[in-house]
Parts: C-alpha cells; structure tokens; sequence
C-alpha cells in the first residue's frame, strides 16, 4: 500500500522545493527510499531550467521526466493556467495518475498552498485527502508566518488531514524582530510546535540542502510521520 506525503507551503514562494529537496536528499543519504513528484508546475517552458520536477529528480538521482506530469506555461494557479491553454485539468485522472507514481513511499509537491486551485471545485487539500496523504506544511519565518500557518492549520484541522510537522523556512540571511517570537506564538495558537527554523543557504545543490537537514530538522521522526500516519485508499 502506497503511502504519501504533501508538501504543502503557507503561501506561495515559501521554499516548499527547498525543504522537500533537503528532505529527499537526507533520506537517500540513510538508504530510505521516497519518490517525489510534482504534478502540477506553471510558469514553465520549453526553455525552463532548474524546474521544480528537476530539483526534486536530482536530489534522488532521476529525471526530470520521472517527476513531472503535468506543466504549464502561465505561471499563475494551475486551474486558470490549465484554462489559458485551452485545457481543463481532470482531477480524477490527477489522482490516479499520483496513485499509480513507482514506489511504496510517495512525496507530492504541491503549487502553493492547500487552497489553491487545480480544477472547478477541487484544490490541493482535495488531492491531499484522496490520496489519503500527511502534510508537510512550510512557512516563511518573517512576518505574516503566524496568519498564514494558523489558517493553513486550521483548514487542515477542518478536513481531518493528519499532519506530518510544520517546516519554518529562512528565505535569506535577513532577521527581523518577529523572527524570535513566531515559532512560539503558532506552537501556542495552533497546538503544534514549527520545526526549525531551516537556514538559507545561498548553494541549493542536494547535497548541502541534506547536510542543513541534517543539522537542523529531526530527519527520523519527519520520515516517520510523513509515512506512518496515512495510508492511500
């Protein structure tokens, strides 16, 4: 029985590829399996590098056609990039498409957050509860983190979607004042304690993302809870 994890960000730009990429690489590193994928990229084109799908294959040694299903070239929510190309995204065929991915242990990428929409009536949180998936929320540590994360939680608790921890993610070298309080105030308001905060590093290669992960995420027990709680249907 496959088992999945969503990786699902606050709001969009949060480092949702960063932390999966950190993630799958120290996995590999201690021989545990996980095949990624992103079903779902827009702003993306002929002539796009270093993709989402690419970074993801690379931290487990595929390619870049193994982790990408679907793609599009406006870079706004896949519903209306699908509908720009006079295209309709069947979330049917998405979920069997994700379902019949290689592998016992699955990590999806989503685009954004829980929210964002992929057809008419279906968005991310859907996928997430089809597949009978965890989530893996990521957050930016700056301001606004708090708004964003207790919503991302609380419609998570709203659809009973069993969640795996919360990734903080440093966005640049840059503190603020807020940066010192956030982790606490959503562990407070929210009922689960951030993991991190996860640095910024100016290298994004695998390898030194897995060796961040190593020194900063509890890289046993995300595994764990990614993987143990949730069962595909």
């Amino acid at each position: 029985m496959k088992r999945f994890v969503v990786v699902s960000g606050t709001d969009t730009g949060v480092g949702k590829t960063t932390i999966s990429v950190a993630l799958l690489a120290a996995w590999a590193r201690r021989g545990w399996t996980v095949r990624p994928c992103k079903p779902i990229e827009t702003g993306i084109s002929d002539r796009s590098v270093g993709t989402d799908a690419a970074r993801l294959a690379e931290a487990v040694g595929l390619v870049e056609s193994q982790t990408a299903i679907m793609r599009f070239s406006l870079p706004v929510a896949p519903e209306a990039a699908a509908r720009a190309e006079g295209q309709a995204i069947d979330p049917d065929q998405l979920i069997a498409q994700c379902q019949q991915l290689p592998g016992d242990r699955i990590l999806i990428e989503g685009a954004g957050g829980l929210l964002v929409p992929i057809a008419p009536g279906f968005v991310f949180a859907d996928l997430v509860q089809a597949l009978g998936a965890s989530l893996l929320v990521v957050g930016r540590t700056r301001l606004g983190t708090i708004n964003h994360t207790l919503l991302t939680l609380s419609e998570a608790a709203r659809r009973s979607l069993p969640i795996a921890g919360i990734v903080l993610n440093q966005l640049s070298d840059d503190k603020g004042p807020e940066d010192e309080d956030n982790a606490r105030l959503i562990a407070q308001h929210g009922g689960l304690t951030p993991l991190g905060p996860f640095p910024w590093s100016p290298q994004q290669d695998a390898q030194t993302l897995a060796a961040l992960a190593e020194q900063h995420l509890p890289i046993a027990q995300l595994f764990a809870q990614s993987f143990a709680g949730a069962a595909s249907v």
